[in-house]
């Protein structure tokens, strides 16, 4: 479980942090990450993650789409990668138009900084006006240790980066998505009650109630993965509407492979590893169980292959 300060609150613990927004951790950040792990057992000091409680850009309604990764995800695939703490602050019109000089001296009178980590491209402070030059000469004034990573790129030369998996998501191209992330694309929400067409036809699902200010992919039949109780189990995920029931409203609904139990009330993470198909209607009933056969079986291979 990761351990969240507040910005304004500051904390005396000792940290190796590392500066970003960090909005899906990906291959690029994980380098970051491991920078500041390895510091953090050299200095004495808790390896953390600075982030945002919203996108800046979904604050300044620049995208309007949403986040990749939410505050409650990233929080949650950082333990998993071994940062257990986070310095989270609020995303206001206050704290962009801080002047980069005083958003440094504002962080390390507030917190116990050993070390910086972040990626070359890192900007700060108001209309980001601060960058790597100005933050590595603030770092050697404070006698901070200091580190800034070239750019991760994929096999073709191209940078790994967040707009480029942003629209890997807006696409569905869930492979893509994975081969830049440590960890599998991830939906995280409370189980809700749907209409439970599912149930009626012998598909009963898991409604995953999305939180606002999550990135939608687009709409699609999914092979996912949930672990309940220790146990993993192979889904199949359904993002978007129901045309076959005239339901046009848009979730996401999980049908867990194996699993037979009361999910209602519980938070689940819904880890996505490949798009089956897109979302038609079907003629009837019987139609779509047959469809939904197919889609179970796809999924159990794949399971057991992976």
């Amino acid at each position: 479980m990761v351990k969240v300060y507040d910005y304004s609150a500051g904390s005396d613990t000792p940290m190796a942090l590392c500066l970003g927004f960090f909005d899906c951790l990906h291959l690029g950040h994980t380098e970051i990450i491991g920078g500041a792990k390895e510091a953090g057992l050299k200095l004495g000091a808790e390896p953390a993650l600075f982030t945002f409680d919203v996108s800046p850009a979904e604050f300044l309604n620049k995208s309007g789409e949403g986040e990749i990764f939410t505050l409650r995800e990233r929080l949650y695939r950082m333990d998993e990668l071994g940062i257990h703490s986070a310095v989270t602050v609020r995303c206001d019109e206050a704290f962009l138009s801080t002047p980069p000089e005083e958003f440094l001296s504002a962080l390390t009178d507030r917190f116990n900084i050993r070390a910086i980590f972040c990626g070359a491209d890192y900007t700060y402070g108001a209309k980001g006006a601060g960058n790597v030059g100005s933050l590595r000469a603030f770092c050697g004034k404070k006698n901070i240790f200091f580190k800034a990573y070239e750019l991760k790129r994929d096999e073709n030369g191209e940078k790994i980066a967040s707009r480029k998996i942003r629209e890997f998501v807006k696409n569905g191209d869930i492979r893509s998505i994975n081969r830049y992330l440590p960890l599998p694309y991830i939906i995280m929400g409370k189980v809700v009650h749907g209409r439970h067409d599912g149930r009626k036809i012998g598909f009963p699902t898991a409604n995953v109630n999305l939180e606002k200010d999550k990135l939608k992919p687009k709409t699609g039949v999914y092979y996912t993965n949930v672990t309940l109780c220790g146990k993993k189990y192979p889904c199949i995920t359904n993002v978007g509407d129901h045309p076959t029931f005239d339901d046009y409203s848009v979730n996401v609904e999980t049908h867990i492979i194996g699993f037979d139990g009361d999910l209602y009330g519980r938070t689940i993470t819904v880890e996505f590893m490949d798009k089956i198909r897109d979302i038609v209607k079907f003629n009837s009933k019987e139609e779509i169980a047959e469809q939904l056969r197919k889609d179970v079986m796809f999924a159990r291979e794949k399971f057991e292959n992976d």
